[in-house]
């Protein structure tokens, strides 16, 4: 029996139709019944109930599906070890981040790599949720940080901190003040449908509010120029004022105050190395210590 039998079989019990199955695979619905017909003839068993409407997994193919799930995660941690042993003796840790993590998460790998020293790193940056939650699924990254849970059964979502949002504005602009109200400022604010951004659009529903948005922007790093120049406040986490970018300037709570909080996501059926899992748990223990 070969892998691509057993990824048909999983990918048919989890969208519990042949129809949508291959269409998610791109192959024929007849090429797809075929192969799990001959998968069951070579068992000796049934996987799956059918009727003319739909289709259920029997007791046996419910205790196969899990052995099955097993064999293809194992399958593909290991190929991609194989693949990654052309560039080093260890695999490569992949992990996604968000810009405004990046100042503590190159603290915690520093501290990692000082104790692994041949370990390699590989760091993207995943905006997008769903996106996000596929990365993980297929195995692609190890470890991806978000700024909203993800709600999926195969997905563990822990939360590593909550932060304020601030407002930074240019270098004693507003002297002495120790808060800020946002609703007459001309702002400068991620683009749609970054999720910052949807943090601030339903700062403002609350308030019942309109916001004076001056600038949309993909990056803080773009918005924190546009500040230096003048140009608008910026609406920013806490943290990202860590950045050497926000040199000369302020950043002020915000009044009534928006927060948010960080997850770091892993798939629930992941095996990790040793490496792995003492990142994983480096950034945990950064964050029991380092509390905001």
């Amino acid at each position: 029996m070969k892998i691509v039998q057993l990824e048909y079989f999983i990918e048919v019990v989890n969208q519990n139709s042949f129809t949508k199955a291959a269409r998610t695979l791109h192959i024929s619905q007849p090429s797809l019944t075929a192969t799990i017909k001959k998968m069951e003839d070579q068992l000796g068993y049934a996987l799956l109930k059918r009727t003319t409407k739909d289709i259920s997994i029997t007791e046996k193919g419910i205790q196969f599906y899990n052995h099955a799930q097993k064999l293809v995660n194992q399958y593909h941690l290991t190929l991609e070890q194989m693949y990654d042993l052309k560039l080093s003796q260890t695999p490569k840790i992949k992990l996604s981040i968000l810009e405004s993590t990046a100042h503590w998460v190159a603290t915690v790998i520093k501290q990692h790599q000082l104790e692994h020293v041949d370990q390699h790193y590989q760091v993207t940056e995943i905006l997008d949720l769903d996106t996000l939650t596929q990365h993980l699924l297929d195995f692609e990254i190890h470890l991806g940080l978000s700024n909203d849970k993800i709600k999926h059964e195969a997905i563990t979502s822990i939360p590593l901190y909550t932060e304020d949002y601030v407002v930074l504005t240019p270098r004693e602009t507003f002297k002495g003040q120790t808060s800020l109200s946002i609703q007459n400022l001309p702002l400068i604010v991620p683009i749609q449908p970054y999720q910052v951004r949807k943090h601030i659009d339903d700062y403002f529903t609350h308030l019942q509010a309109r916001p004076n948005i001056v600038m949309e922007v993909e990056r803080f790093e773009m918005a924190t120029n546009f500040v230096h120049q003048q140009m608008g406040y910026a609406v920013i986490p806490r943290i990202y004022y860590q950045s050497f970018k926000t040199n000369h300037l302020d950043a002020i709570p915000i009044q009534p105050k928006i927060e948010r909080t960080i997850y770091i996501n892993v798939a629930k059926n992941r095996q990790f190395t040793p490496q792995m899992t003492a990142l994983l748990d480096k950034i945990q223990n950064y964050w029991a210590v380092h509390r905001i």
